[in-house]
């Protein structure tokens, strides 16, 4: 069984991870329990309201008339009537919502006090309520306790809700209630009441259903209404939260529900009896339920709800009254499922913050986890859920700032010190990788294959000698920069400087499948990019420079050779050595680039090569083939493949020992140092045949 020192990295991560979110579910359950969450719960529902608000789903069948600023002005101004009207300008309105077909009519005023216009005022709205025979009143229910009069009361009983109807929570206890005066209250259909509270906030979000008082349940007026206007309300299907309270479906801001001014609809009472054209069809209300209420800002009827702080009360019976008719419900979710949530996004955000080491990937990871709460609580809210968002976002982010801080104390100094100790031999890729794993760094040597990059200044020794100090530094300085630029932009590490020599490997720290073409590539933009600087060298250090490359590919034991406290990174093994030979060997076929025949194997479908010779250096007995880099494949100019078709049927003719044909095959080849040189040996195995066992391999006699 692996104990906690050979566990992996990535475990022990995973699991520290594991204990950070751990952590935070267990802050954010008890910042639950007290009771922290609510009032930042509150307003992001207000939030996700706003944002996905359709007023179009609102009841078309659902109407609202306005005692506007408007009308107050305009009976003030040409009747000399002051608020309260007339109760009998309502018995018009009735009349005329009679006439048009009204399903049923809500009187939201204040009727509990005898019309100061005297008795035949409220006698007449009470005959055009009795007339109607579909308008509801309002009760007041309160907690305060008050001596009723039984006769008072006893106009409730029409209201009273059979009990068996009730599920057992939903009732809300109440001790007072006021009521209309009597003759109203008789001529109602049925009274509900209007008397709620709201969050803590003070914002109403809810609206109680039921309500007992003494013996009696008696509903909400939009509970009465709906079950007036509709089949019935089954109130064990209607959903309540923890509190016994139906959340309400707000479908949008105030004037979701059509608006008529009730000053238009009294002046087309009064244009109907005259015998002339009204201003409003009374059959525009045709099987519509009509609240009648207060909009004007003197009356005082506006109350804060999820959309604004001015929205009027009968605007918010108007939306539980078509949350109970459409059953266009919001129900709560279970505790369990927020605190699965948190949970889980807690987990999420302490395992993938520890294991996640890109700044560009923890950032989208700190963005995902709230936003990833956020869509879940607004899909949630489509599909008609009020699912917590506050609780979850909090643990998300919570356990991310946490996480991160954990992972800068106790990661931080060793990223620190491996990016400040490699930055100047490793590509930044390469950084990266072995930040996301140091145990590539460990002290002490793997066997694997790599391909070798050595490089040298051709004749630096005479360069030296004419410069001073300054300008030698300088020409240096230049030179490595340029190439090593290169070589680290294609993934390479580099092992060393060692005077003009630049030495460096590909395929460790990490794993690079495609090591030799990137040490065959990066030798060739050195080539190219020194070409490119020649000029430059030449007019500033008066030298022209040149350099020769050797690369092999093949295995090497490679790691952190040293001591704990000091070490170098660093490949060693004959793949090494052949690569340094073979940069040496440059110089007695007069080119820049000769790679081994492993190194031309892998890269032989992306890179042109042509065979050099088979040789033999000191201190081995297997001869190797040897090729010098041409250009990528696609790139090289026509000439340069014709050249090069050449001199291999030369090399072919040369090796079957047919030497003067193969001199002369040569010496054709104009501009070719390689060609020269056989040209040379054709010539001499022409005058002196070799022996007979000769296999054509040319002995290099020194390192």
């Amino acid at each position: 069984m692996p104990n906690e020192k050979t566990k992996s990295p990535a475990r022990k991560k995973a699991l520290r991870g594991l204990a950070v979110g751990l952590a935070v579910f267990a802050l954010t359950l008890l910042l639950g329990l007290l009771k922290v969450f609510p009032p930042l719960e509150w307003k992001s529902w207000d939030a996700r309201l706003h944002l996905l608000a359709a007023p179009e789903q609102a009841s078309k069948d659902i109407v609202l008339m306005a005692v506007d600023q408007y009308s107050l002005d305009v009976y003030e101004k040409e009747q000399g009537l002051g608020w309260p009207w007339p109760r009998q300008i309502y018995a018009g309105v009735l009349d005329f919502l009679k006439a048009g077909g009204a399903k049923a009519v809500f009187l939201d005023l204040i009727l509990t006090e005898d019309s100061t216009y005297g008795v035949d005022d409220d006698r007449l709205l009470a005959e055009a309520m009795t007339r109607a025979g579909n308008v509801f009143l309002p009760i007041f229910l309160s907690a305060d306790e008050r001596e009723q009069d039984e006769g008072e009361t006893r106009l409730l009983e029409k209201s009273v809700m059979d009990r068996s109807r009730i599920p057992g929570p939903a009732a809300h206890a109440l001790k007072s209630v006021s009521l209309p005066v009597d003759i109203l209250a008789a001529a109602a259909v049925k009274m509900g009441n209007v008397q709620f509270v709201p969050d803590g906030d003070s914002v109403y979000r809810r609206l109680p259903l039921v309500f007992r008082y003494g013996d009696w349940l008696l509903p909400a007026l939009p509970l009465a209404m709906a079950e007036f206007i509709s089949t019935g309300v089954d109130l064990h299907k209607v959903p309540l939260d923890r509190s016994g309270n139906m959340i309400l479906h707000f479908f949008g801001p105030s004037g979701t529900y059509k608006t008529y001014s009730i000053g238009a609809i009294i002046n087309s009472q009064a244009r109907i009896e005259e015998g002339l054209e009204p201003q409003v069809q009374p059959r525009e209300f045709a099987g519509k339920t009509v609240i009648v209420g207060t909009t004007a800002a003197g009356l005082l009827d506006f109350r804060p709800t999820p959309f604004g702080g001015v929205y009027p009360g009968m605007e918010i019976l108007a939306t539980a009254l078509d949350n109970l008719v459409g059953k266009t419900f919001v129900r709560e979710t279970p505790p369990a499922v927020t605190w699965i949530s948190v949970l889980f996004l807690a987990l999420l955000a302490g395992i993938g913050t520890t294991m996640l080491k890109k700044i560009r990937h923890l950032a989208a990871l700190g963005l995902a986890l709230p936003g990833l709460a956020a869509v879940g609580s607004l899909l949630a809210v489509r599909a008609g859920f009020w699912a917590e968002f506050v609780a979850p976002a909090f643990a998300a982010v919570m356990t991310f700032i946490a996480a991160s801080l954990l992972n800068y104390g106790i990661e931080g100094r060793q990223r620190r010190f491996i990016k400040n100790a490699f930055r100047y031999y490793l590509s930044p890729l390469v950084i990266d990788r072995v930040l996301a794993d140091p145990s590539l760094l460990r002290l002490g040597g793997e066997r694997r294959e790599i391909t070798a990059f050595f490089s040298d200044v051709a004749g630096f020794t005479s360069i030296s000698e004419g410069l001073s100090p300054e300008d030698l530094v300088g020409l240096l300085n230049a030179y490595l920069s340029e190439m090593t630029d290169i070589i680290l932009d294609l993934g390479g590490t580099l092992d060393k400087y060692e005077g003009d020599a630049i030495i460096a490997f590909w395929n460790a720290p990490v794993d690079q499948p495609d090591h030799a073409l990137r040490a065959c590539r990066a030798a060739l933009r050195c080539r190219q990019r020194l070409a490119e600087l020649r000029e430059d060298f030449r007019g500033r250090y008066g030298h022209e420079v040149r350099m020769r490359i050797g690369v092999n590919s093949g295995p090497a034991v490679v790691g952190n050779m040293g001591s704990e406290r000091r070490f170098d990174y660093t490949a060693m093994g004959d793949t090494m050595n052949l690569a340094s030979r073979l940069e040496s060997a440059g110089k007695i076929y007069g080119v820049s680039t000769l790679v081994g025949e492993e190194t031309e194997r892998r890269v032989r479908d992306e890179i042109l090569a042509r065979e050099v010779d088979v040789i033999r250096v000191v201190g081995k007995k297997q001869p190797i083939r040897v090729f010098e880099l041409i250009g990528e494949k696609g790139a090289v100019p026509a000439e340069e493949l014709e050249k090069a078709a050449r001199f291999g049927r030369a090399l072919e003719t040369y090796r079957i020992q047919r030497f003067s044909e193969a001199a002369a095959m040569f010496e054709a080849i104009a501009g070719d140092p390689v060609a020269t040189v056989y040209a040379g040996r054709a010539r001499q195995s022409a005058a002196s045949p070799p022996p007979g066992d000769w296999d054509g391999v040319y002995e290099l006699d020194k390192k």
